[in-house]
């Protein structure tokens, strides 16, 4: 077995250094692409151009997020735009969806559960008038597996 002479070995060893070294950059560009839900349903506004996207609040679901109520604003007229979507990664059989919102301490509007009518992928858009005021939230659903639902007061003052 021949031997390697000082030079040898070290460009053999800084070689090898570079190789897996470019070895774990690309594992570990892999892996953050990767990282995510699989499956996840996107939020698309159904608002229309005019309403800027604020925050999504979460649907809880046994001890998951089964679904997002999303909120929208227009500050040029002053409508908040309301909708519910389900988490398809987690809920694959979602039948019957609702939202419902308010000016805080008003009367309460809903898109859902209107006789006949199954929502199956989101509910609304639901349109609030609530100029320097603030908004509460409602989003629900049904499923094969049992329902969840979540509130949120004062989410938005507008």
């Amino acid at each position: 077995m021949p031997s390697l002479s000082r030079t040898s070995a070290g460009t053999v060893r800084t070689r090898a250094a570079a190789l897996l070294g470019a070895v774990a950059l690309a594992a570990s560009g892999l892996v953050g692409l990767s990282a995510g839900p699989a499956n996840a349903i996107p939020r698309t506004n159904v608002c229309g151009s005019s309403y800027a996207f604020l925050k999504s609040w979460p649907i809880d679901w046994r001890t998951r997020t089964g679904g997002y109520i999303d909120v929208y604003y227009n500050s040029s007229n002053g409508y908040n735009c309301v909708m519910s979507r389900a988490n398809d990664s987690v809920i694959s059989s979602a039948w019957d969806i609702y939202v419902a919102a308010r000016p805080s301490g008003g009367t309460w509007q809903s898109d859902g559960h209107k006789p006949g009518q199954h929502f199956t992928q989101y509910a609304g858009p639901l349109y609030i008038y609530a100029p320097h005021t603030c908004i509460d939230i409602y989003g629900a659903f049904d499923t094969s597996g049992g329902g969840g639902s979540s509130g949120y007061d004062r989410v938005h003052c507008g």
